[in-house]
């Protein structure tokens, strides 16, 4: 038997084109892929196998989780996927159908591994290398996994009463102590979570070679050969375990010392773990934490403590530190300074060198008074013949600080003190404690491998931005009433025009009686108070109150995913949250289409509302948007938008009887009214296209299809409303059963157990959403009549533009299967596929019952597309689906690096003769024919497999996109 390997998970050739991943662990069933070898390749090289592996952890999941030809990543389920679960002891997921992706403006700033800060916006150039701080039940890291734009969409500014802000849309979730909450459901005086630390801004490091092995050529040829083995030797300025390194020396350089071969480090126990981690990271084994008592004396006093370490037994780690700048010996009695390469980093590189070195020796945050905070010092002790080196090490480290834009107090000879070994000198220095200042520096750089420290930096933030906050709105008071004063106003009328604030305060500031900026008012808290009415979080987050939420018009905006499970990053400091088509045929041909391309693509771009946004067909209201939901197609036959012939060629009819619009949101409905009849954005279009090959004349003459005949391919959805069913269930989903989640691999999979009340109302909307979107199609369709009937001078019917098939691509529905020799009801999950019912089917129309349903595969803008017909297999392996399209290769932002739109446009209209027009060049460069699969392959396998055989194949003429 054949098998493949990719990304540690193992796939066995059943036979050709199918391939699976056998059941193990907690999966319900095995997994299928379909696909041929190389196409395989393709589906293998994202997290398309891992989702799918995943996928089959589902409650109820049936015989296989399937992947089509064309599958790729999504978000949670990958696209081209199918899943069947049991519709009574099963469940139905919307990670499973599909949902939205919400956004940030670019200018939000995402804060990053290693201390690091950078803008949303210009994470498109190396996402997929970076890591993202994610606040889960502790503070972690996580890959990026997705990077998504958007051209524009309205934005809104957030600001907490700490005066933290971030620009998002109205549907990016934020973490609230009610859970994940849309920024729409977000108002002045709510509660939202914040991570005060946010790092220094990302830049690119200078790249050069710390140590290599002529820096260990007086040492064992054994403990090079580790090194080297471990990837440290040659050791480069941008390596991971370079940055994991200079934390560690940071901190031995503080709290560790060196025993023969052995590296150990003291601190708590859970600090210890973090060092230990990063001991592990950069190659090296780790001991367990110990503990013992030992005894002390400081100043003729005696006292016992509990002492913690960890250690690292390996020499050539002890050497790596050494080489890299821990001191080797005594500490008191060494000329060790700053390591010389400092000068040669990034500041953020900087910034985890000295914070480690802080987490040992730094004094915590503290209150000097009720209200004001201590200068954070580091006290420094060398004996009196090394003076003048511990004296360099202290400047070095304020001027480092002083680098990072945080200003130091100057430095102090504080004493000189007689041990046993001599007289000593301690130096000391603090970070300068004004307010915007000791904010900096907890923001920025703050204190690692110390938790303690950590949280007391987190409260002193928000306590500081706080207290400024106040202090600035009292000093603009203070400012307005000395403006009124001069104005002539009497002191009494100008007391009555700042009602609320204190008279004593209003005197003070017009007679000049205030040295400097305002104080606080008596009954702001003091820090300690504050301390100790506020939780840290163990993720290192706080909760804040908003002031205010302002709209501030459209902007590109952006967003990621992250691989962990919490699906949360954090951006400006805030924790924020990680279809279908239809083809209608003419009677005419290409020859009568040449000479009328330009004249036929402008007309439906300016006729076919398209790109993000509103403006549809129709000026909805929320009477009308209840009717599409509720009766669907029905609604535009009544309305005279449709004719019965088009209800009687769609799928269902063009109405879901299950549809329950109460359950669809009213802001859903809101982002639905004025939607109705739009293409959207992405990979949405409305196509001309010519039959080029007819594969089986029977078939093609029964769908009505001929060689050069123009017919025209609709591809989209139910735009933001359907979108916005997804995003509000599963956050219902989420709150109510986070039980079933928890046991879930992924939470993206978000599933409702089948029978359960929130099971049966997201089915009811997720119908109600179906409807709409055929709706959509459909007056996307009364408008391309239209269009053909001005260009070509004739009515639509005398065009014979008849509506060939129309079918769903994202949808779970409710499908009666035999499984195991019995017929059962099912949830039938297809995400990015497509049903494909053979002859004989009740559900497909009456017209192409004798032999099977129509299957509609578009392929990219310059490769065509295909009609394919229902295969006698589907129904035994797949559940009666098949792909749903070419499926991608490459992200949207990697295919806007890699093409230019214009390029692209202007060679699909030079070389092969198709008209493009779009709503920007980026659209086009995003859906550019390089970026996606080889349709011809994907169709190839689906035919040989007899799930979707080959009828006809189309090529385009013109094409708009949003």
């Amino acid at each position: 038997m054949t098998t493949r390997e990719f990304q540690g998970i193992e796939l066995e050739r059943v036979r050709e084109h199918v391939w699976e991943i056998p059941r193990e662990g907690e999966m319900r069933a095995p997994a299928r892929v379909l696909a041929s070898e190389r196409l395989l390749e393709q589906i293998g090289g994202d997290k398309t196998l891992e989702q799918l592996r995943n996928a089959t952890h589902l409650p109820g999941i049936t015989n296989y989780a399937l992947c089509m030809p064309d599958g790729h990543q999504g978000y949670g389920f990958p696209v081209g996927g199918v899943g069947a679960t049991d519709a009574e002891d099963g469940c139905i997921s919307p990670g499973a159908v599909g949902y939205d992706i919400n956004c940030l403006s670019g200018e939000s700033e995402v804060t990053l591994e290693f201390g690091r800060r950078r803008r949303i916006g210009d994470l498109w150039r190396d996402f997929e290398d970076q890591r993202a701080v994610v606040a889960a039940d502790e503070e972690v890291t996580s890959p990026v996994e997705l990077f998504t734009t958007n051209d524009a969409e309205t934005v809104f500014e957030v600001t907490t009463e700490t005066g933290d802000t971030v620009e998002a849309t109205a549907d990016h979730p934020f973490a609230t102590p009610s859970g994940m909450c849309d920024l729409d459901e977000v108002e002045r005086g709510d509660s939202v979570f914040v991570h005060p630390f946010v790092g220094v801004a990302d830049e690119e490091p200078p790249e050069f070679v710390v140590l290599d092995e002529d820096d260990f050529a007086d040492e064992n040829p054994q403990l090079v050969r580790g090194l080297e083995e471990r990837d440290l030797l040659p050791l480069k300025s941008t390596d991971d375990a370079f940055h994991r390194l200079l934390k560690l020396v940071g901190f031995h350089t503080g709290d560790g010392s060196f025993g023969s071969n052995q590296s150990w480090f003291y601190g708590d126990p859970e600090d210890l773990e973090t060092v230990a981690a990063d001991i592990e990271a950069v190659g090296y084994t780790a001991s367990r934490i110990y503990e013992r008592d030992r005894e002390h004396e400081i100043d003729g006093r005696s006292f016992e403590r509990t002492e913690y370490s960890v250690r690292a037994t390996a020499k050539g780690f002890k050497r790596l530190l050494t080489k890299l700048g821990a001191p080797a010996g005594r500490k008191t009695e060494s000329d060790f300074g700053v390591p010389g390469y400092l000068d040669r980093l990034a500041d953020w590189q900087k910034a985890l060198y000295l914070s480690a070195f802080f987490g040992a020796e730094m004094s915590a945050p503290d209150a000097m008074t009720a209200k004001n905070l201590y200068c954070p010092s580091v006290s420094h002790n060398r004996a009196v013949e090394y003076a003048a080196a511990g004296e360099a090490f202290v400047s070095d480290l304020m001027r480092h600080l002083n680098d990072l834009g945080v200003r130091t107090n100057a430095l102090e000879t504080v004493e000189r003190t007689e041990t046993t070994r001599g007289e000593t000198v301690r130096y000391r220095f603090g970070v300068k404690n004004d307010s915007e200042n000791l904010i900096r520096f907890f923001t920025r750089v703050g204190y690692r491998y110390n938790r303690v420290k950590r949280e007391r930096a987190v409260l002193a933030a928000q306590y500081l931005k706080r207290k400024e906050r106040v202090v600035d709105e009292r000093a603009r008071l203070a400012e307005e009433a000395r403006a009124l004063a001069d104005g002539g106003l009497a002191l009494r009328e100008v007391k009555s025009r700042l009602d609320g604030v204190n008279g004593r305060f209003v005197e003070r500031s017009i007679y000049g009686q205030r040295e400097g900026r305002p104080r606080p008012p008596a009954d702001f808290p003091d820090f300690e108070a504050f301390a100790a009415e506020t939780r840290v979080r163990p993720n290192f987050t706080v909760e804040t109150t908003v002031e205010s939420v302002t709209e501030l018009g459209e902007k590109p905006v952006y967003d990621i995913g992250v691989a962990h499970d919490a699906h949360n990053f954090v951006a400006d400091g805030f924790v924020v949250s990680n279809c279908g088509v239809r083809m209608v045929r003419t009677d005419l041909t290409y020859d009568d289409v040449r000479g009328k391309e330009e004249e036929l693509v402008d007309s439906l771009f300016a006729n076919v509302p398209s790109g993000l946004g509103g403006g549809g067909v129709v000026e909805g209201n929320m009477d009308t948007v209840e009717a599409v939901l509720d009766r669907g197609m029905d609604w535009a036959l009544e309305h005279g938008y449709a004719v019965d012939d088009d209800l009687a060629h769609c799928e269902d009819e063009g109405r879901r009887p299950d549809a329950r619009p109460e359950f669809v949101s009213e802001k859903a409905k809101n982002r639905g009214k004025n939607q109705i009849g739009s293409l959207g954005s992405g990979n949405h279009f409305l196509e001309v296209q010519r039959v080029t090959d007819v594969f089986d004349e029977s078939v093609a003459g029964a769908f009505g299809l001929e060689e050069e005949q123009i017919v025209v391919l609709i591809h989209c959805g139910s735009r933001g409303l359907g979108h916005q069913v997804c995003s509000d269930y599963l956050r219902r989903i989420e709150r109510e059963h986070g039980d079933l989640l928890d046991r879930l691999p992924d939470k993206e999979l978000a599933a409702a157990p089948a029978g359960s009340e929130l099971a049966d109302e997201y089915y009811g909307a997720m119908c109600a959403a179906i409807n709409f979107a055929w709706v959509n199609r459909q007056l996307i369709t009364h408008r391309t009549r239209r269009v053909f009937e001005r260009v070509f001078a004739e009515e639509w019917e005398d065009l014979g533009m008849d509506l060939l098939y129309d079918v769903a691509h994202n949808i779970a529905k409710k499908e009666v299967h035999t499984v195991d020799g019995e017929d059962r009801e099912l949830y039938v999950h297809r995400k990015g596929a497509t049903r494909a019912f053979p002859a004989g089917r009740q559900e497909v129309p009456r017209a192409y019952r004798d032999v099977g349903q129509p299957v509609i595969i578009p392929g990219s803008m310059g490769a065509g597309s295909y009609v394919l017909v229902g295969g006698e297999r589907s129904m035994s392996e797949t559940f009666g689906s098949t792909a749903h399209g070419a499926g991608r290769t490459m992200s949207r932002t990697q295919a806007k690096q890699e093409y230019w739109g214009e390029t692209v446009r202007d060679e699909l209209e030079s070389q092969n003769a198709i008209y493009v027009k779009a709503q920007s060049g980026a659209t086009v460069a995003e859906e550019a024919p390089g970026v996606y699969k080889d349709v011809d392959e994907v169709v190839r396998v689906s035919d040989e497999l007899g799930i979707g055989d080959k009828v006809v194949r189309t090529y385009p003429v013109c094409n708009i996109k949003g």
